[in-house]
């Protein structure tokens, strides 16, 4: 048989909004993907169950995403999920993708205040407020506004679930629990420091980063490919 490989060239190439991947793809999407992982587990335990794998478990975690063998992936996984000491996360990795701002949204949120858990509708209320405003109801203080579409993993899920069970259960590969919203976002992205129930007032910048398409591995903007720790 006879094998051709052919290069496509893009002019202009829009390297302002995308991350060129360069020859080495498997390398540049496993180093991006492992920094990720390794800065969700910082947020939900400090760093303390993902600095305990071995090398080997590192790579079989990616090993098991790449050969799409979901028990390889889950064997690792399933530690980076655990609570430790039957605790909440420290915080939710989680970012938040709109069709209004250019650069994903996240900051620092945590999963419990005072005993309570936080929910889906206090992350978007401190960190989107354009997306949802408030009933005056105890039970069920927020909603979405009219107009607004909000998305995870192809589902709405109702906004007083707790941020914690969706970090769990809907979360991706990577450990991020990734939001869309989509819609007239009239308000601007809630200030750094802001009170709000869930937040924290030590940082709270959004992160730079591009947009990921549904179902495609993305490098975003602002991660070095060589940031990722137990590369190999």
């Amino acid at each position: 048989a006879v094998v051709s490989t052919q290069s496509t060239g893009i002019n202009d190439f829009p390297e302002d909004k995308l991350l060129a991947l360069g020859r080495d793809v498997d390398r540049t999407v496993k180093n991006s993907f492992i920094h990720n992982v390794k800065e969700a587990g910082y947020m939900k335990h400090q760093g303390n169950v993902f600095n305990h794998l071995q090398p080997a478990q590192t790579a079989q975690l990616w090993q098991g995403l790449h050969r799409d063998k979901f028990d390889e992936f889950w064997v690792v996984n399933h530690r980076l999920m655990e609570h430790i000491n039957n605790e909440t996360y420290q915080y939710i990795p989680f970012r938040i993708y709109t069709d209004l701002h250019k650069q994903y949204i996240q900051k620092p949120f945590k999963p419990r205040v005072d005993d309570e858990l936080t929910t889906l509708g206090d992350l978007l209320f401190k960190c989107l407020p354009g997306s949802v405003e408030e009933t005056g109801d105890s039970e069920d203080p927020h909603k979405i506004k009219e107009g607004i579409t909000l998305k995870i993993q192809g589902v709405c899920p109702p906004l007083v679930t707790p941020i914690q069970w969706l970090s769990e259960h809907l979360s991706h590969a990577d450990n991020f629990l990734y939001i869309v919203v989509l819609g007239d976002l009239t308000a601007p992205v809630a200030a750094s420091g802001s009170t709000t129930k869930g937040g924290v007032t030590a940082s709270g910048s959004a992160t730079t980063g591009g947009v990921a398409a549904s179902g495609s591995a993305t490098v975003t903007a602002g991660q070095s490919s060589g940031a990722a720790g137990n590369e190999e």
